[in-house]
């Protein structure tokens, strides 16, 4: 089996190895202090670590490699960097390393110290073919840590989503509300046409957006419109009416049309972004559907029931796109789940990014304290996760069952899992 090396690394800050007797390759005694801090920007591998060589003890970088020849391949010789490493740690010693003083730095040869049993279950992890790496082992480790792993996911999850909202703050200067209102579109485009909804709410002006509030079939015009959804010849009196309405406001501000990818294909009906879009319309217009209004947030009930009454117009009952009337009569109520998952990738997401960028931490346990208040999501991982005996009691943990799946099980990041760790322990 190859050794990667960050398998090395592993091993070395977890102290996954024999701890006593070390030796170097030359035979003086090694005790381990400190490991020292994994480093993941440029220079050695481990900084400030403590290691006693023989009777003398030493404080500096320790560099782990396969192959001690790999010092050279990485041009480390040439590197002040590395100037003050003590302790280079190898798989395979194939060759002698010096210091630029021509003193031999020390090498100690892991490989003689791990156990065949750890090197086996990482084996098994990595070559597995299984839903995740572990799917026949997790369900035997401690509840408690799974569970604090889990935990720790779901807060990982919403940092991750915090980078995106704060890179889209940057791009619009600073602009708090725009970003909010680009965010919400993106959120009502749910999976299939997130991207797609966030282009268009990139494109409207939250200004206008604004300006015409309170007049529904304004800002239902200049979405739909924006949205290149206005652009065919209409028999029905309400998409004539938008149309109408977006050939004024096109003059009036000097809106130009574009055309987003939006998908209609295999999806139900009540998904369709026509009909997304005009419950995005109504919700725009509620007053307290802005930034402050959902800073000032203190029961998610009070959000909900905004969702709750969003009353669109009567066209919508017969219809799921422009011109093509249905037997289906339908008030296009949210359901309880597309609510929450509204209420999750929205509020929540925008509220613990807030307090991210300003360092307020009481936004950010807002935030995760609401993961914890609403039901655990349903979707095909987290019924993966139950039938192999991973529960989830709340959205916080379906978020970071969703977060491990999709960032460490899938690209087998079992080193970097608290999961993988506890197994390769064991």
């Amino acid at each position: 089996m190859a050794i990667p090396e960050d398998l090395l690394q592993f091993i070395w800050k977890f102290r996954l190895f024999q701890t006593y007797p070390l030796e170097t390759v030359n035979g003086d005694l090694i005790h381990v202090l400190h490991v020292g801090e994994h480093n993941k920007n440029a220079g050695p591998d481990f900084l400030l670590s403590k290691i006693r060589i023989g009777r003398e003890e030493w404080t500096g970088s320790v560099e782990i490699h396969v192959k001690s020849s790999d010092w050279f391949l990485h041009g480390h010789q040439h590197d002040a960097k590395y100037a003050n490493v003590i302790l280079h740690v190898v798989w395979d010693d194939d060759k002698q390393v010096f210091h630029d003083d021509g003193s031999v730095i020390p090498t100690f040869k892991l490989a003689d110290y791990v156990s065949e049993k750890l090197l086996g279950q990482y084996q098994r992890l990595m070559e597995g073919q299984s839903w995740i790496p572990c799917e026949s082992q997790i369900q035997h480790l401690n509840t408690f840590k799974v569970e604090g792993w889990v935990d720790r996911m779901a807060v990982e999850r919403m940092e991750e989503k915090s980078k995106v909202i704060l890179g889209l703050l940057k791009k619009f200067d600073g602009d708090w509300e725009k970003t909010f209102f680009i965010w919400l579109f993106r959120s009502l485009g749910f999976k299939v046409n997130a991207e797609a909804f966030q282009a268009l709410g990139e494109q409207l002006s939250s200004l206008l957006l604004q300006k015409y509030r309170n007049d529904g079939l304004k800002l239902e015009a200049m979405i739909f419109g924006q949205a290149g959804l206005l652009n065919t010849n209409f028999d029905e009196s309400y998409p004539v009416k938008l149309q109408q309405e977006y050939q004024y406001l096109q003059k009036a501000h000097a809106l130009k049309e574009t055309h987003f990818p939006l998908l209609f294909s295999r999806m139900r009906p009540h998904n369709f972004p026509t009909i997304r879009l005009a419950q995005l319309a109504i919700l725009l217009q509620h007053e307290n559907i802005r930034l402050q209004g959902i800073l000032d947030l203190v029961n998610l009930d009070d959000f909900r029931c905004v969702l709750d009454n969003l009353h669109m117009n009567s066209y919508w009952k017969s219809h799921f796109n422009f011109g093509k009337q249905t037997h289906i009569v339908s008030n296009h109520r949210l359901s309880m789940m597309t609510q929450n998952s509204l209420i999750i990738n929205a509020v929540i997401a925008f509220t613990f990014s807030y307090g991210d960028y300003f360092k307020q931490e009481h936004f950010k346990e807002k935030a995760m304290n609401w993961l914890e208040e609403l039901p655990t999501e349903k979707n095909n991982i987290v019924q993966k996760f139950e039938y192999i005996g991973i529960n989830a009691s709340h959205a916080a943990h379906s978020q970071g069952l969703l977060h491990i799946k999709n960032k460490y099980c899938d690209l087998k990041k079992c080193l970097n899992c608290g999961i993988g760790l506890e197994l390769l322990k064991r």
